[in-house]
């Protein structure tokens, strides 16, 4: 990261980086039109850093990126939480190709912890728009809705336990960076049908240890978001990698992320293959309980997430489609509203239905990809 000169700031002109304090907080996103000479002045007296400027040649996959776009501050009430998933998922994308391109490495600590930040932030002012987002989300790359998905995960199980505000924010850190050693495989994993080759198996297996050791090159010094990623992939019952732990050998948090990734890993679809539906998602966890994962963990997440997250699709016994809006809450009815009604025909304003009406009792689950039709609708459910 680079201090900035006056030469570097013009008049009414947008900003081409983000700027960032001393301490790696945000100062004034990429494109804000600086038009007060003063400002200016204040900024230089204070002291603003931009990222450095990516490294040439990135190849192909990144060429032409610009900078990390800043992650929405805490507490932005003017975007939806829903609509603001996207930004989160288009930020961390970006971080994906700068981190594939070998730059932006002096501030990834400070990127990623303001990323991290946000998602607690969105968890906490909406968590029912947060999920559905990311559920419904089919426009970006398996990983980037993935990590994002169990860092929500994580975040709102963390909450549920009294987590302190520390461990939280290493939580979701972790969460957010755990596979950075698998971004230059990722995208041959996503499309690949077949079983691994010994190479890939290599790699995969031991990614934790690399991606720690990756993000520790790159500035990060937190103990603990380095060890949950180092064990997000270790299991109860010592099945796990890189280093077979069982049992209390592995950290609490990392025992809490390792059911977050695998059920985003499960839901979320790749190029070759479509995702689970998430009551499927949660079953395979829950019967998995107290072998691979800790079984209070995962009573947990079934919780939190309940069998219905937001975001689910369903068919009803009266043959209309609808959309799970909200956690159902102890033996409260389930929040349904209708996408298609019962002809089959989209409407154009989703109405709630009557779940104690048997007429309205699920029946069957949908896929994203099959309601492709109502996406403009979706969308109003959680942004107006």
């Amino acid at each position: 990261m680079r201090r900035i000169r006056q030469s570097d700031l013009a008049l009414n002109k947008p900003l081409p980086w983000p700027l960032y304090d001393a301490d790696g907080h945000l100062l004034l996103r990429e494109g804000y039109v600086l038009s007060i000479p003063r400002h200016i002045d204040a900024l230089l007296a204070r002291g603003a850093y931009a990222p450095d400027p990516p490294a040439q040649n990135p190849g192909p996959s990144v060429a032409g990126a610009a900078a990390v776009p800043p992650a929405p501050p805490p507490g932005a009430a003017a975007e939806p939480v829903f609509v603001r998933a996207g930004t989160l998922a288009s930020t961390l994308k970006r971080l994906h190709a700068h981190l594939e391109a070998g730059s932006l490495q002096a501030v990834l600590p400070q990127v990623v912890q303001s990323l991290a930040r946000s998602v607690i932030d969105a968890c906490a002012q909406d968590p029912d728009a947060f999920l559905a987002a990311l559920h419904l989300d089919r426009q970006h790359p398996y990983l980037v809705v993935q990590q994002l998905l169990g860092a929500a995960l994580t975040e709102l199980a963390a909450a549920e336990l009294q987590l302190d505000a520390p461990t939280r924010l290493s939580l979701a850190c972790a969460a957010l960076t755990r596979d950075v050693a698998l971004l230059p495989l990722q995208g041959q994993l996503d499309r690949q049908a077949g079983a691994l080759t010994r190479e890939q198996t290599v790699q995969v297996r031991s990614h934790p240890v690399h991606s720690a050791e990756q993000l520790a090159a790159m500035g990060v010094t937190d103990a603990l978001w380095l060890q949950l990623v180092q064990q997000h992939h270790e299991r109860c019952d010592g099945s796990g990698y890189p280093h077979g732990l069982r049992g209390d050998a592995i950290l609490p948090g990392a025992r809490l992320l390792a059911v977050a990734d695998s059920y985003a890993a499960m839901v979320t679809p790749r190029a070759n293959r479509t995702g689970q539906l998430p009551r499927d998602a949660l079953r395979a966890l829950f019967l998995e309980r107290s072998r691979l994962y800790e079984d209070a963990l995962v009573q947990l997440s079934i919780k939190t997430l309940t069998m219905h997250p937001p975001g689910t699709l369903a068919r009803l016994a009266n043959g209309a489609l609808a959309v799970v809006r909200s956690r159902q809450k102890h033996d409260a009815p389930l929040d349904l509203w209708s996408l298609y009604d019962a002809n089959g025909m989209p409407v154009m304003r989703p109405q709630r239905c009557d779940a104690a009406d048997p007429a309205h009792g699920i029946v069957g689950a949908l896929r994203v990809e099959e309601c492709r039709c109502a996406a403009l609708v979706l969308k109003r459910l959680w942004t107006h």
